[in-house]
């Protein structure tokens, strides 16, 4: 059995995921490929949403939450400074922004683990405003998700990892947990 790492890109952020809606019912809801697959959107800034079944591991990393606490604690002291010059109201208000602007502008502390290896694949593979459904499985399970794709993808990035390649993969995703089986 081969396995492939196939990413089927789409235009827009959402679209992958009424692509896959559509295809699930043209398969059949027992199709073993819709149970799978993992989805991803690239946003314009470049940041990645990864949910889904990757390789047997279930991955949630949005890049978008994460945040830094030691900014945001900074960045309340200084606002809360400024807003003493304004009294009780202003020290609320500076508390508040500057706290805010901290957590965004500070480096991120509270992450979720994101598997490297598989986190730059992506981001080589699916443009910025876009999405895909990304199928790590064997040749027979890609075949049948193209197909009831059909038309309706943008492009296609479709590779067999050597076994070094697949070995990378595996050990990126290490602390991801098993994806529970299918419904």
């Amino acid at each position: 059995m081969s396995l492939e790492f196939v990413v089927a890109q789409f235009e827009g952020e959402g679209a992958a995921v009424q692509r896959y809606a559509a295809a699930k019912e043209h398969s059949g809801r027992d199709a073993r490929w819709t149970q799978e697959v993992g989805f991803v959107e690239r946003h314009h800034n470049g940041r990645l949403l990864v949910r889904g079944t990757f390789a047997g591991h279930y991955l949630d990393v949005d890049e978008s939450d994460h945040v830094s606490q030691k900014g945001a604690g900074e960045g309340a002291v200084a606002g809360g400074l400024v807003g003493a010059l304004l009294g009780p109201a202003g020290i609320a208000l500076g508390l508040l922004l500057g706290g805010l602007a901290g957590a965004q502008v500070g480096k991120p502390s509270d992450t979720e683990a994101e598997p490297g290896e598989l986190a730059e694949q992506l981001r080589t593979a699916v443009p910025r405003s876009s999405s895909a459904i990304v199928l790590i499985a064997d040749t027979a399970d890609v075949e049948e998700m193209l197909a009831a794709l059909g038309d309706a993808v943008g492009g296609v990035v479709r590779q067999t990892p050597t076994d070094a390649q697949a070995a990378a993969l595996e050990a990126s995703l290490e602390a991801a947990p098993p994806a529970s089986p299918g419904s």
